[in-house]
């Protein structure tokens, strides 16, 4: 349950970190893409043995590491988006609700059986996550973007799946996990200096002062470290074997929204309404549910 507790708090811990970003006025772009090569060193520095690029480039799922780090940046950027553009509700929503679509994969691909009150317990987890970001405001936001948290939703659940099917068919030792999340954020970061390049000189959105300005590259320093470690506990997870993988993502991403919002209103003193009340109750039900 250690490696579950630590996946859960590193994983608010990015959140309250993104928030901080709209604070302090950190280009949330910048800051990705230098998170991605600090979460790629981190791993490197904290990886027991040595490293054979002929080992990696044989393996089964390096293959897997670049759509995977492509997903990565672009959701993160989608977050990122979701928030500014329609609220952080709506973000929360998209990226917590895919939690179904690992559920679904498990039950499907890989065969995991689930009883009757488990099964009630991820249905409660879909009306939790709902409730506890829902908003009280009526929103005036344009039909035009609800594509973005539809793509929030869809890559996240992507996102899970990948890991969870490269941890049961492509992953054969723990050092192997410890390589591949090296090897998704590295790929991550070389997309993102793609993006920053064409960013900079052909859409001409960013200019070269924005992309080095010290908070910036600081706030992606901040950032990296603990998302490799979100990576690194969700594998080490899945290893422990404590929870099925489709009990294992709706546990972690529903004390996600908990855990949020009682930061949230600790923290950065956000109101919740008696709904989101209910819904981090339903959460906390439903969590018991799928764990035992």
């Amino acid at each position: 349950m250690l490696y579950i507790l630590l996946t859960i708090i590193i994983s608010v811990l990015l959140l309250l970190i993104f928030k901080a970003f709209q604070k302090y006025g950190v280009n949330s772009l910048v800051a990705i893409v230098v998170n991605y090569i600090t979460a790629g060193i981190t791993g490197i520095l904290f990886f027991n043995s040595d490293i054979s690029i002929n080992a990696i480039l044989a393996s089964d799922w390096i293959y897997i590491c670049l759509p995977l780090g492509l997903l990565f940046i672009c959701i993160f950027y989608l977050i990122a988006l979701t928030t500014h553009r329609i609220s952080i509700s709506a973000a929360a929503v998209a990226n917590k609700m895919s939690v179904i679509m690992p559920v679904l994969y498990s039950i499907i691909f890989l065969n995991q059986h689930l009883s009757a009150l488990k099964i009630v317990g991820i249905v409660l987890a879909m009306l939790a996550v709902y409730l506890s970001t829902r908003s009280s405001q009526k929103s005036n936001v344009s039909s035009s973007l609800i594509w973005l948290p539809v793509l929030v939703f869809v890559g996240s659940g992507l996102i899970d799946i990948a890991i969870n099917a490269s941890n049961a068919f492509y992953i054969h030792s723990k050092g192997e996990s410890a390589l591949f999340s090296i090897c998704t954020f590295l790929s991550a970061f070389v997309i993102g200096i793609i993006i920053l390049l064409y960013s900079v000189f052909v859409k001409r959105s960013l200019s070269i002062k924005e992309v080095v300005a010290p908070k910036n590259i600081i706030g992606g320093l901040v950032l990296g470290i603990p998302n490799y470690f979100s990576i690194f506990f969700i594998f080490k997870s899945l290893d422990a074997n404590v929870l099925q993988s489709a009990q294992l993502f709706p546990v972690l991403n529903l004390s996600n929204v908990a855990l949020s919002a009682f930061l949230g209103w600790l923290i950065f003193k956000e109101k919740l309404s008696p709904i989101n009340l209910a819904g981090i109750a339903l959460a906390i039900i439903s969590i018991l549910l799928i764990s035992f």
